[in-house]
């Protein structure tokens, strides 16, 4: 697989670097029980990658009227910070190659994340992975979370990087139409959400995963 010339890297957080989309998920499933309403894993899958507003919009619809979005919101706070503080947040399979080779060959980073930063911070802080990142770019510091393309392009300002040279490495659908429409090169690693054939397109790579990711590097670069 080959990829193309490249300058920058701007890694994706949730479900990429950090393994929390099951922690989100498990606190959606338990406020919305606490609720009185069935938030089943196929509607699950559909919430994945998207930003908060998104999340809420997508339930509303869903659930209808009578479900109270500020109790949601209040109640899957409560549950995800009870479930991470307990349970601790893991790294994806390859997170610690994939630095070791970001070290070794100086290549410039970001992480680019729909996560608010308290949110973000809080999940490197317990992931260990909070000083692995000077730059980041989170939600709450844009006009338009993902798919919108704005988190990718600030992400290539703060790198001072072209986002043409900018390898934007997601697994989410949002995550890559975000990266496609910022003029970066997608580069896909699913987690567990099945993809359209759409937005497999729009990548110029695909990976099983982190540490596929590290190999195929490492033997072009080294």
């Amino acid at each position: 697989m080959h990829l193309p010339y490249f300058k920058a890297i701007i890694l994706d957080l949730d479900g990429l670097v950090l393994d929390t989309e099951p922690t989100y998920a498990k606190a959606w499933q338990y406020a919305a029980r606490e609720m009185g309403f069935n938030l089943d894993d196929t509607l699950c899958q559909q919430l994945k990658g998207c930003y908060l507003d998104a999340v809420q919009n997508k339930l509303q619809k869903a659930f209808g009227p009578s479900f109270h979005i500020p109790t949601f919101h209040r109640l899957s706070t409560r549950f995800w910070h009870q479930w991470v503080e307990i349970n601790g947040i893991a790294t994806k399979p390859g997170y610690q190659e994939l630095m070791d080779f970001l070290r070794q060959t100086r290549y410039p980073y970001a992480l680019a994340t729909n996560s608010q930063r308290q949110y973000a911070e809080k999940c490197m802080a317990l992931a260990g992975v909070l000083e692995d990142f000077p730059l980041t770019v989170t939600r709450d510091e844009v006009k338009s979370g993902k798919p919108a393309p704005d988190i990718y392009l600030r992400a290539a300002e703060m790198l001072k990087t072209a986002p043409a040279d900018c390898l934007a490495v997601e697994d989410s659908e949002p995550g890559i139409f975000s990266a496609h429409r910022a003029g970066t090169q997608p580069v896909l690693i699913p987690d567990s959400a099945p993809l359209s054939s759409e937005t497999e397109a729009l990548a110029i790579a695909k990976f099983p995963s982190l540490k596929h990711l590290v190999s195929h590097l490492t033997a072009v670069t080294l």
